[in-house]
């Protein structure tokens, strides 16, 4: 791989989004001309400066990269982890896409997790704002850890009573590096709050979509998933690379791996096989 090793140095930007909240986030350029924009969408819970050192692989690379904070996460406001629609999520990924785009350059978008799911709905949508996708551990299907009789209830409990608590996220399950998780657990950005029912019901309701969208989807796409993934489940990156109309799909499974695929001990591995499938896309 080539590029630069300077260290990337943020460039916060903020918006007003059309909920009529302000959305921060971050652009990195490399030194020199990029080759590429990539816009990477976080998980539920936590906020973009989490993925500090993918960014850094990233614009060593020469790619510039865009991250932002949801609505109601990190630095972004709102009230925390409370959204109606993964719409709410989309139209303000795709101010940002709009904002790091540069004409004549690709544009790809990298979705972990929840932010798989919002990548992937955006994705769906937009097509031709895109040049890629890469999705790692894709909230794509409910996790087995979720009751039938919740997964069925969440879309009510969605209207009645949006703000009732619902699944947790055991932190100890995102990494096998008990220094990510101690980072995780002392990081004051992050919310450990149960997911609320409203965001759940959003969630839920994209996910059910998708098999009957994903015949449509035309770009390439990578996705990623470590098998031992206990919060959101490698059987829906299976469906992805099963049901994805795309004739450039690659499916990697991690044997072993937990959750955060860029925070486990093999990260390094990991983002090698970003960085090689990103360049690989590129134009000559």
């Amino acid at each position: 791989m080539s590029g630069e090793t300077s260290d990337p140095v943020a460039e916060e930007r903020s918006f007003r989004g059309r909920h009529g909240e302000t959305i921060r986030y971050d652009v990195f350029r490399p030194t020199g001309d990029a080759r590429a924009s990539v816009v990477i969408a976080h998980g539920a819970g936590e906020h973009g400066r989490r993925y500090g050192h993918v960014v850094e692989r990233l614009v060593r690379a020469r790619f510039r990269v865009a991250v932002p904070d949801h609505l109601g996460h990190g630095r972004s406001g709102g009230k925390r982890l409370r959204v109606h629609s993964v719409s709410d999520y989309t139209r303000d990924l795709d101010r940002v896409v709009d904002e790091i785009a540069d004409d004549g350059l690709p544009t790809f978008l990298i979705g972990h997790s929840m932010g798989g799911c919002i990548a992937l709905d955006y994705a769906l949508n937009h097509q031709d704002r895109l040049d890629g996708l890469v999705l790692s551990a894709a909230a794509v299907v409910p996790g087995d850890d979720l009751p039938a009789v919740a997964i069925k209830l969440a879309p009510l409990l969605a209207r009645i009573a949006p703000g009732l608590p619902t699944a947790a996220l055991d932190s100890n399950l995102i990494s096998r590096d008990p220094q990510v998780v101690a980072d995780y657990a002392a990081d004051p950005l992050v919310v450990r709050a149960k997911l609320p029912a409203d965001m759940a019901g959003a969630m839920l309701t994209t996910m059910r979509s998708f098999p009957h969208r994903l015949p449509a989807l035309r770009l390439p796409v990578l996705v990623m998933h470590g098998g031992d993934d206990a919060l959101t489940s490698p059987a829906g990156s299976e469906l992805v690379d099963r049901l994805a109309g795309s004739s450039d799909k690659t499916l990697t499974i991690y044997d072993g791996l937990y959750h955060e695929i860029f925070n486990e001990p093999e990260r390094e591995r990991v983002l090698d096989d970003v960085i090689d499938w990103l360049e690989g896309h590129l134009p000559p």
